[in-house]
């Protein structure tokens, strides 16, 4: 369904037709740059899917107004926007006014899918639901395991977050289960349909490989101790801190969770319908930080996989690596097969001018400067939001990881 709406800028008073095709959250939000005066207006359509019913608010620099609905056409008179909260317009229809996403975009996408993957099994059905249920409540159910996340960083009594879980809805699990499962629930969601298996694929892959060298079994329990006795705290808090930073952008990087997460290739030209830049610039640098101080969990079990002992490089020590620039940390198993997944979107350039604001956009190209002397480099702003999230991805399953093995081990030692 394609709503339409009659939007004016209230800085310029430029009017636009709104486009709006809806998705599947009950609130939907999109930030546009007004064509004429580069104000950024915001809008959030409210959803109620009971009732089949929309209600458009208008937030920041924009209002409802009036003027003739030429159909089709606006005559020059109004610019045409289309905006999905969950699809990206190909840029030649981003003033169409016949276009409609969930037709031609999210058509295309389904059919691409079932050529892929062929149609699902009747067995699979179920799971597949379920899943997509998930999905759908991603948001809200952010909102409940921020709470009681961050009162477990405080070490809040345990009642008190057990009171905050049971509000968590979702179709895979009870709701009367720890924090850590619930989470590794959450991040599934995330990572459903194609990510949702690396986890337990590649846990299992090592850990074959492990138990049957009495050696690598040895180093692997150290490496859970060090890894509980040094770096736990410290990692927990970065997981915390980025996921708090991507779902309050998180209507910024939603449609490329659609494209990426069914491993569908990201036209770099089209658009997207929420555009934030002067909050999103800025977060592939704190991600990239974030991701290579916890990386140091994959490279401990890469030495293992190695023959080495956890704490030993093929150079170095582990203690001497922790003191390494960031930007290197993935480099020592960027060339193992079974590994090189983590060194992927590692973009040290980027992270500079992110990290220090030497960074900005103009008609969708987002220009960054890094480097000694500062060389000039240019993307679409859709390549950036796709690294952004390809590499969030990433952190996802590392902290699935840090989980899984972290709470297997204490299963193991209780």
């Amino acid at each position: 369904m394609t709503l339409r709406y009659k939007v004016g800028c209230t800085i310029c008073n430029q009017k636009y037709l709104m486009r709006i095709s809806v998705g599947h959250s009950e609130k939907q939000s999109h930030i546009i740059e007004c064509s004429e005066c580069k104000t950024n207006m915001s809008l959030e359509l409210l959803v109620n899917f009971q009732n089949i019913s929309c209600e458009l608010n208008c937030i920041d620099n924009c209002e409802e107004i009036d003027f003739v609905d030429h159909g089709f056409e606006s005559n020059g008179e109004y610019i045409i926007r289309n905006l999905h909260p969950e699809l990206l317009i190909p840029k030649e229809f981003i003033s169409d006014g016949v276009y409609n996403a969930n037709i031609f975009e999210g058509g295309r996408l389904a059919e691409e899918r079932k050529n892929k993957i062929g149609l699902i099994e009747e067995s699979n059905l179920k799971i597949t639901k379920d899943f997509i249920s998930n999905l759908n409540r991603i948001d809200k159910n952010w909102d409940i395991l921020k709470i009681a996340w961050k009162m477990k960083n405080n070490k809040q009594s345990n009642k008190l977050i057990e009171k905050q879980l049971q509000k968590y809805k979702s179709s895979t699990i009870k709701s009367d289960i720890e924090f850590d499962e619930i989470m590794f629930d959450f991040n599934n969601t995330i990572l459903f349909p194609d990510f949702v298996d690396f986890t337990p694929n590649f846990s299992k892959n090592i850990r074959e490989i492990f138990k049957h060298n009495n050696k690598m079994d040895e180093e692997y329990v150290k490496c859970i101790k060090y890894y509980k006795e040094n770096l736990l705290s410290d990692n927990i808090k970065k997981f915390y801190d980025i996921y708090c930073d991507f779902f309050e952008l998180y209507n910024d990087y939603k449609p490329f969770l659609t494209y990426i997460t069914t491993s569908q290739e990201v036209n770099l030209e089209s658009i997207v319908s929420s555009d934030n830049f002067e909050k999103t610039k800025m977060f592939y640098g704190k991600l990239f930080e974030a991701y290579t101080s916890n990386i140091s969990f994959i490279t401990m079990l890469h030495n293992i996989f190695k023959g080495r002992d956890f704490d030993k490089l093929e150079n170095i020590s582990f203690e001497k690596y922790l003191s390494t620039e960031k930007a290197a940390r993935t480099e020592n198993f960027k060339n193992t097969n079974e590994f090189k997944f983590f060194h992927e979107y590692i973009d040290s350039k980027l992270r500079n001018a992110s990290h220090h604001g030497n960074i900005e956009i103009k008609d969708n190209i987002v220009t960054y400067k890094a480097g000694t002397p500062l060389k000039e480099y240019t993307m679409t702003y859709t390549k950036y939001l796709e690294m952004c999230t390809q590499l969030f991805l990433r952190f996802v399953i590392l902290h699935q990881l840090q989980i899984l093995k972290y709470y297997a081990y204490l299963k193991y030692n209780r």
